[in-house]
């Protein structure tokens, strides 16, 4: 199997995308699907998996990449929920062990040893089984330790990772990577154009849109006003270290002038995408990551943050400009008026607004349950209650009090489940693979490996505010990222 084979790769990975995403939204209406379609993908990619290991990973990044909370197909099985990413990871897992059994299985203790950072790693791993063992001795719900836990079960990509690309990953390797990559991606930001574009103009399939949206948890539509509707999609996230690498790709390569098209058109569709999202830790973690872009870089010359700064201005426009023509697009029905209040208001931090008001009202109780254990942890499950003004609880409880064990402020999530020593390992292990990058960049002079540690530190930032980091959409990200040192 070799995708260079074919005429056009990265026509037909959209395509192939396109035709899951069909098949997700006729199988959310006919959910007798939903089985066969899972074991029919486990197959395949059990399969493909078999037959080339890397085959099998690209295949996962492509589901991450666009299936947002992973849910594209999903089916309970004796209670047990079982979603597409679920299956595809325990395909690549089935067919990593058999991959070693092959060989030998001395083998996978050399790739894990070649792995930059195994030793911080262990450690990592060793406090989560310590917050499952708290959990469990407090009684924590068996239900909630599952659902809070098994995002942290992704850190065992490391083995068909350190299999693939370990001691050190190829040109070959990287190119077929980013192949899938800028496939998957485009068809996101094409996808959440398609959105905008439905739900600006009203359009008869809207309803039955919006519950599929709404099931699979593929999308959030926000109506904004002013003819703004916010299109988020959690792997948006992927959006910003897009668009910082392909910026930096397109400054420091000689391209022709087709190929500096096709990249300012991709960096368009990222920044538009970006800006639709209305997510403002996306947007301050994007300001952050180019600013201290500049501290890791500051041995170039004036000329390159200048560029920098005016192609992000340029793409800006430009963003702002296509959204404005889907929007007032005249057919099949007239939009109404586009305003810029709605964006200018997202720009505003009010202390009343519902998500912020919850969020600081979750912080003192969050931070209170902390101190009850605050070296040791609650373990996995761990619950606080606390007032939200989310219209949704406030329609099931007129009080407004919540209780969760998922929480926003996701560094202080990792430290109530893992207590103190957990969080700072995990911190570690973040840092480490950020000086690695770093280190790396500069002495393989390799922009692609800055950029790449850029936006790592926009994830970082938006993990403040929003669980990422401990989620198989950023653990995937830090363990691929890693491969690179």
């Amino acid at each position: 199997m070799h995708y260079f084979s074919i005429k056009n790769p990265f026509i037909l990975i959209i395509k192939l995308l396109l035709l899951i995403e069909l098949l997700s939204f006729l199988a959310y209406f006919y959910p007798i699907l939903q089985p066969f379609i899972l074991i029919s993908l486990f197959v395949i990619t059990l399969l493909i998996s078999l037959r080339s290991l890397e085959y099998g990973l690209l295949l996962s990044v492509a589901e991450l990449i666009i299936g947002s909370k992973g849910h594209l197909f999903s089916y309970t099985l004796f209670s047990f929920p079982l979603s597409l990413r679920l299956v595809l990871f325990i395909a690549l897992m089935i067919a990593s062990l058999i991959y070693i059994y092959r060989q030998d299985w001395r083998l996978l203790y050399k790739k894990i040893l070649n792995y930059p950072l195994w030793r911080p790693f262990l450690v990592l791993l060793g406090f989560i089984a310590f917050g499952l063992i708290v959990a469990l001795i407090r009684g924590n719900s068996v239900i909630d330790i599952f659902q809070d836990i098994n995002a942290w079960f992704y850190l065992a990509w490391i083995l068909p990772l350190s299999l693939i690309y370990l001691p050190k990953i190829t040109n070959e390797q990287k190119a077929r990577l980013y192949l899938i990559a800028g496939a998957a991606l485009t068809w996101l930001a094409l996808k959440g154009l398609f959105l905008l574009f439905i739900f600006s103009h009203n359009l008869v399939i809207v309803p039955d849109l919006y519950l599929w949206l709404r099931r699979s948890g593929v999308a959030e539509i926000t109506a904004m006003g002013g003819g703004w509707y916010r299109i988020f999609i959690q792997s948006q996230i992927y959006l910003a270290p897009a668009f910082i690498m392909g910026l930096w790709y397109y400054l420091s390569h000689n391209l022709n002038k087709q190929q500096k098209l096709k990249v300012y058109l991709f960096l368009v569709l990222m920044m538009t995408n970006l800006i639709m999202s209305m997510s403002r830790s996306f947007w301050l973690a994007f300001v952050l990551a180019m600013a201290v872009g500049v501290i890791f870089t500051w041995r170039n010359k004036w000329r390159f943050y200048f560029l920098n700064a005016m192609h992000v201005l340029v793409i800006t426009l430009l963003s702002l400009f296509l959204i404005f023509i889907i929007i007032k697009f005249p057919y099949p029905n007239q939009s109404s008026s586009v305003s810029m209040s709605a964006l200018s208001e997202r720009l505003e931090v009010e202390s009343g607004e519902a998500a912020l008001a919850s969020r600081w009202s979750l912080l003192p109780a969050l931070w209170s349950e902390i101190n009850n254990s605050f070296f040791f942890g609650q373990g996995f499950g761990a619950n606080v209650s606390y007032v939200s003004q989310d219209p949704r609880v406030l329609a099931q409880n007129p009080d407004g009090l919540y209780t969760s064990y998922a929480f926003e402020w996701a560094y202080l999530d990792t430290w109530l489940k893992i207590g103190f020593f957990g969080l700072l390992a995990f911190l570690v292990w973040l840092l480490l693979i950020l000086h690695g990058l770093i280190k790396s960049s500069r002495k393989e002079n390799k922009i692609e490996i800055t950029a790449l540690a850029i936006a790592l530190f926009f994830l970082m930032i938006v993990n403040i505010f929003t669980p990422y980091l401990n989620h198989p959409l950023g653990l995937s990200f830090l363990l691929l990222s890693s491969c690179f040192i």
